[in-house]
């Protein structure tokens, strides 16, 4: 280890520079600290090294970063790559109730990277809503790896008026359950009292229900469609219809 230093200084000589008041490039682990100010001049700054210090038994060694105050990192914990406890209460949640864990993992990522905002309970409160339709654990399962907020709406206020919404427009409540299922992200859509249809921005939805026989049997026809705009800048196709001869 001191033939490493006598190196490194003998180096710096080399090149023309005075070795006192050169920094080291070794690692500070590798190399003791060692003052590099002399007699009548202020000291230079502090070293920053880093030292393994044990934790109790049955717990894993933490990185502390040795400069004033001695603060640890934030992630010496006991686990490091364990999942946070909030996100971790989730995804215990969702497997306890039947959902596939590949699903679950997409979830879980999702929260990761800030693209979804829930909690155990909001997560609790968003199924439990859905369930009152008729839908099944796998069903709300498959609408929630398609839809990316839907476990973090609030209940109350975004999936409740919704199905209220869908009542108002004449769907069958033993209906409403398989119009969901088939267009999951209706929920990312807001209820606007004063017009017929959902909003997002300037995206729309209209739920219309049309008799298709003599019968009186009937469809629910889900429109999509934007507000203000020509066809040609909102298609519901990428290829435009040919022009007509």
């Amino acid at each position: 280890m001191l033939n490493l230093r006598t190196q490194q200084h003998a180096a710096v000589q080399h090149r023309g520079h005075s070795a006192a008041g050169q920094r080291s490039v070794l690692a500070p682990a590798l190399l003791p600290r060692v003052s590099t100010s002399r007699p009548g001049h202020a000291a230079s700054r502090p070293h920053t090294s880093l030292k393994a210090v044990e934790q109790s038994e049955g717990t894993r060694t933490a990185i502390i970063k040795n400069t004033e105050g001695d603060l640890p990192f934030p992630w010496s914990e006991k686990d490091p790559y364990a999942l946070p406890v909030s996100i971790d209460r989730v995804q215990r949640l969702l497997l306890g109730l039947g959902w596939e864990k590949p699903w679950v993992d997409q979830i879980v990522d999702r929260i990761m990277k800030n693209m979804l905002r829930t909690t155990e309970e909001r997560a609790q409160q968003v199924i439990d809503m859905l369930r009152t339709t008729g839908l099944r654990q796998d069903e709300i399962c498959n609408m929630a790896s398609i839809s990316v907020v839907l476990l973090g709406l609030n209940p109350e206020t975004r999936i409740k008026p919704v199905l209220e919404y869908l009542k108002k427009r004449g769907v069958p409540e033993d209906g409403i359950a398989d119009l969901v299922l088939q267009h999951p992200r209706i929920f990312e859509y807001k209820v606007d009292e004063t017009t017929t249809y959902l909003t997002k921005g300037r995206a729309r939805i209209q739920v219309d229900v049309l008799p298709i026989g003599p019968d009186g049997a009937k469809v629910a026809a889900v429109n999509y469609f934007r507000d203000i705009a020509t066809f040609l800048e909102a298609p519901v196709s990428p290829v435009p219809p040919a022009p007509s001869s």
